[in-house]
């Protein structure tokens, strides 16, 4: 997907512990004392790129087919800080490990930049491939996984080799072998759900600090203040196994200050709208660039006076402009559902490269092929500006505007009475079965430094309500 940067990472604060009461279906649960820990917010260094810290920041300059959000993880015993993505369509936990041909992983840039996964210095690694040491390439295993001060036991590994160009990645979508289903099985969090945001921030500079902006991410609930109005919900069920959203157009309001020149057809007075029968867009936070259809994205480019090409492939690369542009006031506005979510472009520039030269790239593009299946997709950089929540009980995706002066927290689980999502608007069913947890070990926490410890719920209590002061597991996002 060509060249672009961003430079994201997640750390992790984790949850208190509370009684279990028995209750056939989970209300909405407003937490008088919020179950979590919290840890000051690191922001990643803007030039050099450290080696990873276990319960520290990970800064880096990302690759062009990767980005979106980043959790900062441990794996086995001892434990080894691991840099994950966060992936919205992946079912599993991959890590990346030295293979049977023990590459080195400083030679590898993404192994170099996010870590790997050792399973010989784990004492706690298992595999039900006898000759896992032999495998060149892909092997399964089951080891520890620590958030914070929560340590999940037997958490069920791929490994794939540091010199494939895949890289580590904790799947968080809607199969129930993914990341929020193994917390519901260990009494961790009531539903499987997550929401994430990042904070919002003005006035700096996007060369010296792309994309550092922090954030967070909960499991099993949402943080009200962080956003403004209500979540605009709305059902993924018939685009499993994607999450989708339906899009039905754009407009552009050009700042007048910035003098662009005028074509035949644009004007600087008011909106520019691009709008088309509403189709179902998918998200994904793995990927930074978001794709709208050619000719809405041609008049998008045309109001900002961007300019692309089209390769002999059918690609079009990213427009690349002058990144002293981004101090240009320009804002879009994402026509989805019935309401519309403004965004300022700059939030979708990025350093072409690091150092940037000056030069960003626009991450807004054309599909790569016309497909007339393909509607068009968000990345990762346009759901960042907005609050997302997702409920697979339900199969509902909210979003709503960020707050941009947050209040006190307000941490509220999500349940399977309509509204799944407190204060969500949309079609939401009336009452959803909750997702019965499969058997799985005993969770245990660690207790070093100090960290609380957290008693969890038995096998037999698994499923239902956890009490106002539990339920949701926060992560933080650097």
């Amino acid at each position: 997907m060509g060249r672009l940067a961003c430079f994201l990472a997640l750390w992790t604060v984790a949850l208190l512990s509370a009684s279990v009461t028995a209750q056939s279906t989970i209300p909405l649960v407003k937490r008088t004392n919020p179950a979590v820990v919290s840890a000051k917010l690191h922001a990643g260094p803007s030039k050099a790129i450290p080696g990873l810290h276990a319960r520290d920041t990970v800064g880096s300059s990302a690759l062009k087919d990767n980005g979106g959000y980043w959790l900062n993880v441990s794996i086995g015993t001892p434990p080894q800080p691991v840099a994950m993505l966060v992936d919205a369509l992946a079912t599993g936990v991959t890590v990346m490990y030295p293979g049977s041909k023990n590459a080195n992983c400083s030679e590898y840039r993404t192994c170099a930049f996010y870590g790997q996964f050792d399973p010989r210095n784990s004492s706690s690694f298992s595999s039900n491939n006898e000759d896992w040491e032999d495998l060149p390439t892909f092997t399964t295993g089951f080891d520890h996984l620590t958030l914070g001060d929560v340590q999940t036991t037997n958490v069920s590994l791929g490994l794939i080799a540091v010199d494939d160009p895949y890289n580590s990645s904790i799947g968080v979508g809607p199969d129930n072998t993914s990341f929020p289903y193994q917390l519901v099985d260990r009494g961790l969090i009531n539903t499987p759900s997550f929401s994430a945001w990042r904070n919002p921030k003005t006035d700096h500079n996007i060369e010296q600090e792309p994309g550092d902006t922090p954030g967070g991410i909960i499991f099993g609930g949402i943080n009200a203040a962080k956003f403004n109005g209500p979540l605009h919900s709305f059902s993924f069920r018939e685009s499993l196994p994607l999450m989708t959203l339906p899009v039905r157009g754009i407009q552009v309001h050009v700042d007048p200050a910035a003098n662009l020149p005028s074509t035949a057809n644009i004007t600087t007075t008011g909106p520019i709208s691009s709008t088309f029968r509403e189709a179902l867009f998918d998200l994904q936070t793995r990927y930074v660039s978001s794709y709208l259809p050619l000719e809405v994205t041609m008049t998008l480019y045309d109001a900002l006076n961007l300019t692309t090409y089209r390769r002999d492939d059918g690609y079009y690369p990213s427009p690349e402009v002058p990144c002293s542009r981004s101090s240009e006031n320009h804002t879009i506005t994402f026509l989805i559902g019935s309401a519309a979510f403004d965004i300022p472009w700059s939030a979708f520039l990025t350093p072409s490269h690091i150092p940037s030269g000056g030069v960003c790239s626009f991450l807004i593009q054309p599909p790569f092929h016309e497909d007339p299946m393909f509607a068009g997709t968000l990345g990762s950089t346009l759901l960042s500006h907005l609050y997302l929540a997702v409920d697979y009980n339900s199969m509902m995706v909210g979003i709503a505007p960020l707050n941009q002066s947050p209040g006190k927290e307000e941490i509220l689980e999500i349940g399977t009475q309509a509204p799944q999502f407190p204060g969500g608007v949309g079609d939401f069913p009336e009452k959803v079965t909750a997702y019965t947890p499969a058997p799985t070990e005993t969770v245990v926490t660690e207790t070093s430094n100090g960290w609380a410890a957290m008693k969890t719920a038995g096998p037999a209590a698994r499923g239902y309500m956890l009490s106002g002061a539990a339920g949701a597991l926060l992560l933080a996002v650097v």
